[in-house]
C-alpha cells in the first residue's frame, strides 16, 4: 500500500514563508514605531527639564545681580548725602536719582529710609512701603499688581568715624521682572516671549515660589524635528522596499528557484567586493519577471537617496561648525573661535622668530547708541565697524567679535609700528564713514588697545589680551589718543583696570596654580577649647597684593571655573598637609562648589587624602544650594566620600533654601549655622526660634557649628543655645600656618568691628 502521507507543495511553503515574513515585519515595525515614540517623548521631557533648570539659573543670577545693584545704590555717595540733609530728598529723588547710571531702566521705583526704616519723604507715586522693619526683610516678590516685581532692601553702610554697629539708613528697590526675563537674557531652550507667571493668589511670595510659578514654552528644536522626519521617512521607505520584496518572494520561489538565487548570489558577491557605487544592472535577461526590475530600480533609488542624505548631513555639519565659530550679525569669528585661536597660538607660532601684536577695538558709548536709536541701529553700526576693520586687515588676518561691541585681531609678523599704523587706519576708516545715513547725529569713535609679545615667552603670549585691555581703557580716557600701545608704565598707572588684573590673576591661579595659597581659620570645640578643624580659605597673591574671596569668586563664577578652582584648592591643601602647615591631630575643612559635588570624578579627587586620614580629620563643606540643585547625585557622591572616611558638613545653613526636612536625607555629619542665624541669638524674638532649630538638629545626631563668633556675648549665646563648635575672629583669624591645637577662652581677643573674609 502506497504511503498516503503527502508533504506540502512548494507553493504552500512559499505562502507560509511570505505570511511569516509579513507578520514578523509588521511586529518589528510596530515595536520600532513604539520605541521611536518613547524616545521622542523622553527627548521632549529632557528638553523641558533642561529649560526649567535654565530658567532657574537665569532667575538666580538675576536675583544676585539685583542684590548687587542694591548694594551699589546703598553705597552711592549721594544716598548718604540725602540721609545727612533729607530736606532736598523729594527734589533729588525726582530729578537726580533715576538719571544716574546707578539704577537701570528696569528699576521702577527706589526709596531711601532713615535709621528707623521710615521713608525720607511721603510721595504719591511711591510704589515701595513708606516704612520697613529692621532687621531688613530678605528680598521678596510683590504680586499685588498685574506684573510681579522684586523688592530688595539694603542697609546704607556707616562712613568713617561713625559706629559701624548701626547703619546710617536703608534703601529699597522695586525691580521689574518680566522685562528682564524676556529682553535682557539669552536662552537656549526657552522662548523668552512666552515667559509669564501663573496667578499667585497672594500679595507676596518668596523667590523660590516665584520660580515655581513661572511659565514658559520650550523652543522647538529644528534639528530634532529634521532628524525625526528623516528617520520616519527612512522607516517608511524601508517598509515599502521590504513589502515589495515580500510580495515578490512567492513567485520567485514558485516559478524560478535556481537561476534567480544564483543571479542574486552573484550580484551580492560583486557588492561585497565593490563598495559604494555599484548599481544593480538590468537582470531582465536572467530573470524574466517585471517586478524584478522594480526591485532593482528601488534599490538603486534608495542607495542614491542614502548617498544624498549622507552628503546633506556632511553639508549640515559644515554649516553648524561655521555657525558655531562665526558671529551671525557681523560675519566675524566669534568668542569660541577666538578662545580656540588663542589656545593654539603658541603651537601655531612654533619656532618662528616673528612679531605678534594683539589689537582690541571697542566702540565708544555704544550703549548710548542702543538706548537712543534702538538695537536695530546698533546692529547696523556693528556691521559697519566690522566691515571697516576687516577691510584694513592683511591677507590671512581674521577679525573676532569677542563681546557686544568689542573686536579683536591678532596681527602676525607685525611690529609695534606696523600695528599702530594698522589700528590708526581702522580708526580713520570708521571716522570717515557717514553714520548719519543710519540716523546717528553724533560723531562715532572707537578706542583701540594694542599689545605686542615675544614669541619665545609663553606667559607673555597668554597676557596679550589683558595688556590690550589696559591699553584700550587708557585710550578711552579723556585727553588720550584713540589708539594706545601697551607699556609696563601704563600698567602701573592704570588704576581703573583692576578688574582686568584680577581676572588674569584668578585665571592664572586656577588653571596654572600661580599665586594660589590657603589661609586656615580654626573651628573650635566650645567646651574644651580644642581645635577640631581648620577651614581652608582661598587667597591669591599677585605682585605683592592679596586677592580676597570677594573678588575671586565672581570671576570664577563668571568664567565657569568652579571645578578647576576646587581641583587647584585640593592640590594646594594636600601640599600644605604634607608640608606640615596644619597641626597634627586636628583636621582640615575644605569647601566644594555645587558643580564639583555632582562631578562624576569627585571621589577620585580625594584618593591622595586617604593616607593622611590617620593623622588628620578631613571635612568636606558643601552649601545647601549645591545639594538641592541635584540632590540625588550630590547625596550619592557625598555618601561615597563619607564611607571612605571623610566628614561632611552643611555650610551656611539658614542663608538659602534649607529646612530640617532636607537634613533627614542628607549624608551630613555637621551643620554650620550661617552668621545671620548666629547673630540672631542676640535678639529676643529670634533667640527662641534659633535655639529650637538647633535643638532639633542636635537631636537628629548632627554636630552644630556657630559661624561669625566675633565677641564674647555671641560666644556665650552660642554655648547656651547648644552649639558644640564655633568659628569666628574671636576664636582665631585665618592664617597661612595652622599650628595651634587649643585655645584658652579667658585670653581670646575681642574684635567688635571684624567680619569674616
Amino acid at each position: 500500500m502506497a504511503d498516503s502521507r503527502r508533504g506540502l507543495s512548494i507553493s504552500s511553503y512559499a505562502v507560509i514563508m511570505v505570511v511569516l515574513v509579513v507578520v514578523a515585519f509588521v511586529a518589528y515595525g510596530l515595536f520600532t514605531y513604539r520605541e521611536f515614540q518613547r524616545v521622542h517623548a523622553d527627548v521632549e521631557a529632557t528638553a523641558h527639564a533642561a529649560a526649567r533648570d535654565e530658567l532657574r539659573l537665569v532667575m538666580d543670577r538675576m536675583l544676585h545681580e539685583s542684590e548687587e545693584m542694591a548694594d551699589r545704590f546703598a553705597e552711592w555717595e549721594e544716598v548718604s548725602q540725602q540721609l545727612d540733609v533729607p530736606r532736598y530728598y523729594a527734589y533729588w529723588r525726582s530729578y537726580r536719582m533715576f538719571n544716574h547710571s546707578v539704577l537701570p531702566d528696569y528699576v521702577t521705583d527706589a526709596e531711601v529710609y532713615d535709621r528707623d526704616g521710615v521713608a525720607l519723604a511721603k510721595l504719591d507715586v511711591n510704589e515701595l512701603p513708606s516704612q520697613i522693619g529692621t532687621p531688613l526683610p530678605p528680598a521678596y516678590v510683590d504680586y499685588s499688581t498685574t506684573e510681579p516685581a522684586l523688592l530688595v532692601f539694603r542697609a546704607v553702610p556707616a562712613v568713617a568715624g561713625e559706629a559701624k554697629s548701626r547703619p546710617r539708613g536703608y534703601v529699597g528697590l522695586r525691580i521689574s521682572l518680566l522685562k528682564q526675563l524676556r529682553e535682557n537674557r539669552v536662552y537656549r531652550y526657552i522662548d523668552p516671549q512666552t515667559i509669564g507667571f501663573a496667578p499667585a493668589g497672594k500679595a507676596t511670595m518668596t523667590w523660590a515660589e516665584l520660580q515655581a510659578a513661572t511659565q514658559f514654552t520650550v523652543r522647538e528644536n529644528p534639528m530634532s524635528k529634521a532628524v525625526s522626519g528623516l528617520l520616519s521617512g527612512a522607516i517608511a521607505n524601508l517598509s515599502v522596499i521590504l513589502g515589495i520584496f515580500a510580495l515578490l518572494l512567492f513567485p520567485a520561489l514558485v516559478f524560478l528557484i535556481v537561476r534567480p538565487l544564483r543571479a542574486i548570489s552573484a550580484h551580492i558577491d560583486r557588492l561585497k567586493s565593490s563598495p559604494g557605487g555599484l548599481m544593480l544592472d538590468d537582470l531582465a535577461g536572467v530573470l524574466p519577471i517585471a517586478e524584478t526590475e522594480k526591485i532593482r530600480a528601488s534599490l538603486n533609488e534608495y542607495q542614491n537617496r542614502l548617498i544624498d542624505v549622507h552628503s546633506s548631513l556632511e553639508e549640515k555639519s559644515k554649516e553648524l561648525w561655521t555657525m558655531a565659530h562665526h558671529d551671525a550679525l557681523t560675519g566675524a569669528k566669534n568668542r569660541r573661535a577666538f578662545d580656540e585661536f588663542m589656545k593654539n597660538l603658541p603651537a601655531m607660532l612654533g619656532e618662528r622668530d616673528i612679531g605678534v601684536c594683539f589689537a582690541l577695538f571697542d566702540v565708544n558709548h555704544f550703549k548710548a547708541i542702543n538706548d537712543s536709536y534702538g538695537h536695530g541701529v546698533g546692529d547696523q553700526v556693528l556691521n559697519v565697524i566690522a566691515g571697516r576693520i576687516a577691510s584694513v586687515l592683511r591677507r590671512g588676518e581674521e577679525l573676532f567679535r569677542i563681546g557686544g561691541d568689542e573686536f579683536a585681531v591678532v596681527l602676525m609678523e607685525c611690529d609695534e609700528t606696523s600695528a599702530l599704523r594698522i589700528a590708526e587706519r581702522c580708526h580713520e576708516k570708521i571716522v570717515g564713514y557717514d553714520f548719519s545715513r543710519l540716523g546717528i547725529r553724533e560723531p562715532l569713535r572707537i578706542s583701540a588697545g594694542l599689545a605686542s609679545a615675544r614669541v619665545d615667552d609663553i606667559e607673555d603670549l597668554q597676557n596679550l589680551q589683558w595688556k590690550a585691555d589696559v591699553a584700550m581703557y587708557r585710550a578711552k580716557r579723556p585727553g588720550h589718543a584713540n589708539v594706545v600701545m601697551f607699556t609696563e608704565a601704563l600698567a602701573r598707572d592704570s588704576e581703573g583696570l583692576f578688574s582686568s588684573w584680577v581676572n588674569t590673576a584668578v585665571y592664572d591661579a586656577v588653571v596654572y596654580g600661580k599665586g594660589l595659597l590657603m589661609h586656615y581659620q580654626p573651628i573650635v570645640d566650645l567646651g574644651s577649647g580644642k581645635i577640631c578643624h581648620y577651614e581652608a580659605l582661598v587667597r591669591i597673591e599677585q605682585d605683592g597684593e592679596v586677592i580676597m574671596p570677594s573678588n575671586i569668586f565672581p570671576v570664577v563664577e563668571a568664567r565657569r571655573l568652579e571645578v578647576e578652582l576646587d581641583r587647584a584648592v585640593l592640590r594646594r591643601v594636600l601640599a600644605d598637609l604634607r608640608g606640615g602647615k596644619v597641626q597634627l591631630g586636628t583636621g582640615v575643612s575644605i569647601n566644594l562648589s555645587g558643580p564639583s559635588v555632582v562631578h562624576e570624578q569627585v571621589c577620585a579627587w580625594f584618593d591622595d587624602f586617604k593616607p593622611l586620614l590617620k593623622d588628620y580629620r578631613v571635612m568636606i563643606e558643601v552649601t545647601e544650594t549645591a545639594l538641592i540643585t541635584q540632590i540625588g547625585l550630590a547625596n550619592e557622591n557625598l555618601t561615597r566620600l563619607q564611607q571612605l572616611g571623610f566628614e561632611i558638613a552643611l555650610d551656611d545653613f539658614g542663608s538659602g533654601y534649607s529646612s530640617v526636612r532636607y537634613l533627614a536625607s542628607m549624608p551630613v555629619d555637621a551643620v554650620k549655622f550661617d552668621i545671620s542665624l548666629v547673630h540672631g541669638l542676640q535678639d529676643d524674638t529670634q533667640r527662641v526660634m534659633v535655639t529650637h532649630l538647633a535643638q532639633m538638629i542636635l537631636e537628629a545626631g548632627h554636630q552644630l557649628v556657630a559661624e561669625g563668633i566675633e565677641d564674647v556675648a555671641t560666644l556665650e549665646a552660642a554655648k547656651a543655645a547648644g552649639f558644640s563648635r564655633g568659628q569666628g575672629y574671636l576664636l582665631g583669624r585665618p592664617a597661612e600656618h595652622a599650628k595651634r591645637a587649643k585655645i584658652v577662652f579667658d585670653n581670646v581677643a575681642v574684635f567688635p568691628s571684624d567680619r569674616r573674609a
